[in-house]
């Protein structure tokens, strides 16, 4: 037996072959390839999953009604009756380039019923009438919006069919449709299409049942279910069970996702790094057993071979499914193949590509919490997809712009975090002669705290990757080497890449000495006592609280505002306040400190100030750019004549990892 035989296994569906058990989830809408600035990009996307070694990819959902199912970000409704169109090329381009790569191509159609956007005339039709939490009016599906939606859906599927898709995938699932009809939270109806599961099932089976006359049956049908609604009274596994069982054989593959797109966090529709892997596979493995005919396939939070050869080989499942794990490495599966797993970029579920909704009571509306420029930045559609470890996969950054140096150069790099190494790979990777200095004796950087701290399994994965995807390039690596004007006279490099990061900033408090900041924390968490005060209520000051928390330790965070986390938004940001509040840290809002004793800290809040007592003070205040050492560095490289000089990560700009990862990359991509 192999290492990976279960998860390698190729299986043939309707007289297509599934190469492997690996599938790609749908990502984007599909009619992001509408948007000309990343036309190409998304057109790349799908093409480099099936590339990749995907056993199928499916473009991201699409209206198949553009009245009562209202399609978002999409003014222009498909004509499906036009096979001559711009669209139906587009659609078209979609499968011939996941096809010419061996892979099954999949288009998802998708309707949002009582959740779709009202667009004048056009109003949403749920299963019942009922006034939404937004204030829109939902109204009650009659047989005639049933009928027209069954053939709006039978005109789709034959254009989709002309266009060269080998099957559809349809999302009834996270609040859509389908579920609407399941669930007894949203189906109140009393006529022949509610109470019992065999009524509230009728209409969603018979879109079953058209879809495949439509299809004939040499096309594919999968069918995307929630296991879960995830709120009270909500649809429960047992009712999807109980649909299960009524629909067996109707779909090739059910593909078992949960909850609802609009709770996407704390519905489970989406999974943290507080979450464990694979959450859905509890379902998923009731509906293994529920069901003779269909094949079952999972999603949530894989991001690893081993874990999925395990639940395939465990019988749980029969597909694993990867939508963010795409992103951060399209080649997991030939990686699988060719036994380079440990090079496998495994996502960090860091909600970088899609931020999600806002499920916090203290989120800060988009519209306050950035100014016009940040706006511009965040919905620009080149945003869209950045993936925090993979920079490849950022929208608009295509190789071919960045011509290839017209012979070798010699490139300097100074500083081995992850920009750097980043950066080190690239230029390398591009035929230069590379070498990385660090001035410490271990690559990494910053987040070398991931060592230490378990809610970071996945980023500390991410960080030794990237290592060691260096150490098996040919460029040089010199430990315990600071680059200095001395060795940039010596090197003679033609480029200088400066990496050098960024230092904590100390605030100016009295007794401050007595505090360490939370990087020596993560350096020294034995020298922490129980009792501990975190000084700012930050991303890292709460993250740093968690860690600690974990330990056993009584935290207090300090915050002088009037919010925690306020770097952090949507489904993140939701995910770790939670994660706050369950494991008990103790906040403060309004405090700040005044000095810190041998006892903890005096704090004020308001007019008030009070001793908190703590046998250990960590600051947390934010990080400032090593600008002194970056003046030094270029006014060297400016004396030794170094033709290119760039900037990488947190030395240029403070941020997070996902903004160091690219910002190497970028600079590698520039030399010319």
């Amino acid at each position: 037996m192999g290492k990976f035989d279960h998860l390698m296994a190729p299986l043939k569906i309707r007289g297509h072959i599934y190469r492997n058990r690996m599938l790609a989830a749908p990502t984007l809408f599909a009619h992001s390839v509408f948007i000309p600035e990343i036309r190409e990009n998304v057109f790349r996307m799908v093409e480099n999953r099936a590339k990749g070694g995907c056993a199928s990819v499916p473009t991201g959902e699409i209206c198949f009604n553009f009245e009562e199912g209202i399609c978002a970000f999409i003014d222009k409704p498909i004509d499906y009756t036009d096979h001559e169109s711009y669209e139906f090329k587009s659609f078209k381009e979609y499968a011939d380039r996941i096809k010419k790569h061996g892979a099954v191509a999949l288009i998802e159609f998708s309707h949002e019923a009582g959740r779709a956007e009202p667009k004048p005339p056009y109003v949403p039709y749920g299963p019942s009438a009922y006034l939404r939490e937004d204030g829109v009016q939902v109204h009650e599906m009659t047989e005639e919006i049933m009928d027209k939606i069954c053939k709006d859906l039978r005109t789709a599927i034959r254009y989709m069919k002309k266009a060269g898709f080998d099957g559809v995938l349809f999302h009834g699932g996270h609040g859509f449709i389908m579920q609407q009809f399941i669930s007894p939270w949203t189906n109140k109806r009393t006529d022949k299409y509610g109470g019992s599961m065999e009524n509230r099932a009728r209409f969603p089976m018979r879109m079953l049942a058209e879809m495949r006359d439509e299809m004939g049956e040499d096309m594919i049908l999968e069918l995307r279910m929630s296991a879960e609604d995830g709120v009270k009274g909500g649809m429960t596994i047992e009712d999807s069970l109980e649909f299960f069982k009524l629909i067996d054989g109707m779909v090739d593959i059910i593909h078992v996702s949960n909850g609802l797109k609009w709770a996407g966090e704390r519905t489970h529709t989406f999974t943290s790094m507080f979450d464990a892997h694979g959450y859905n596979v509890q379902y998923a493995e009731q509906v293994k057993k529920a069901v003779t005919r269909s094949m079952v396939a999972v999603i949530g939070g894989i991001n690893s071979p081993e874990y999925a050869e395990q639940i395939i080989a465990e019988g749980k499942t029969d597909f694993v499914i990867m939508g963010r794990q795409m992103y951060a490495d399209p080649e997991f599966a030939n990686k699988v193949a060719a036994g380079k797993e440990d090079h496998i970029r495994r996502c960090v579920r860091c909600y970088q590509c899609y931020p999600g909704t806002m499920e916090h009571a203290t989120d800060i509306p988009f519209e306050i919490r950035f100014n016009e420029e940040e706006k511009k930045r965040i919905l620009n559609p080149a945003s869209m997809g950045r993936c925090a470890i993979n920079p490849r996969s950022n929208f608009r950054l295509y190789p071919e712009d960045y011509p290839l140096p017209d012979s070798p150069r010699k490139v300097l790099i100074a500083g081995g975090g992850v920009a750097g190494i980043q950066a080190a790979i690239t230029a390398e990777e591009r035929g230069n002669i590379v070498t990385l200095a660090e001035r410490t004796n271990v690559l990494g950087g910053t987040i070398n705290f991931t060592e230490a701290d378990p809610d970071k399994i996945d980023l500390r994965n991410a960080k030794n990757v990237l290592i060691r995807d260096l150490l098996e390039t040919s460029a040089k690596v010199l430990l315990n080497t600071e680059v200095t004007p001395e060795l940039i006279a010596k090197e003679q490099p033609d480029v200088l890449i400066i990496a050098v990061g960024a230092d904590p900033v100390c605030p100016r408090i009295k007794g401050i000495e007595r505090a360490m900041n939370a990087l020596e924390m993560y350096a020294h968490p034995e020298k922490t006592g129980q009792r501990v005060v975190l000084i700012g209520g930050g991303l890292v000051g709460c993250e740093v609280g968690l860690y600690l928390r974990a330990m056993g330790k009584e935290v207090t965070i300090v915050e002088m505002t009037d919010i925690l986390a306020r770097e952090a938004w949507c489904m993140y940001r939701t995910a770790l306040l939670d994660e706050v509040e369950r494991r008990g840290l103790d906040v403060r809002l309004h405090t700040t400190c005044q000095q810190i004793t041998e006892n903890g800290i005096i704090a004020r809040t308001g007019e008030t100030e009070a001793e908190i007592p703590a046998d250990t003070v960590i600051y947390s205040v934010g990080m400032r750019s090593r600008k002194d050492i970056v003046e030094k560095l270029t006014e060297a490289a400016k004396k030794a004549n170094v033709g290119q000089v760039y900037l990488a990560g947190d030395c240029d700009h403070v941020g997070k990892v996902g903004d160091a990862i690219p910002a190497g990359h970028l600079a590698a991509l520039q030399i010319h």
